[in-house]
C-alpha cells in the first residue's frame, strides 16, 4: 500500500499521466495527497487483482492535479 504525496513543481496547463500496476499477488491500495482531486471529491477505486492496470490522466493548474480515471485494463 501507497500514498501518493502532493507533488511539487507543477505546470499551469501540463498534463500528467500515470499508470497504476498492482503486482502478482494485487490487493494494493494507493491514497492520494489533498493536492488530487478528483470528480465528486472522491479518489477513484483502484483495481485490485493481481497484475491489474489502471491509468489516471491529471490536468495541472499549477497548484493542483485534477485527475480523470479509467480502471481495470486487460
Amino acid at each position: 500500500n501507497r500514498t501518493l504525496a502532493n507533488p511539487t513543481n507543477l505546470i499551469n496547463g501540463a498534463s500528467y499521466i500515470l499508470l497504476v500496476k498492482q503486482d502478482a499477488a494485487g490487493n494494493r491500495t494507493l491514497s492520494f495527497g489533498d493536492a488530487y482531486k478528483f470528480s465528486d471529491g472522491e479518489a477513484p477505486t483502484l483495481s485490485t487483482t493481481a497484475n491489474a492496470v489502471d491509468i489516471i490522466a491529471f490536468l495541472s493548474d499549477g497548484t493542483n492535479m485534477y485527475g480523470s480515471f479509467s480502471g481495470n485494463f486487460s
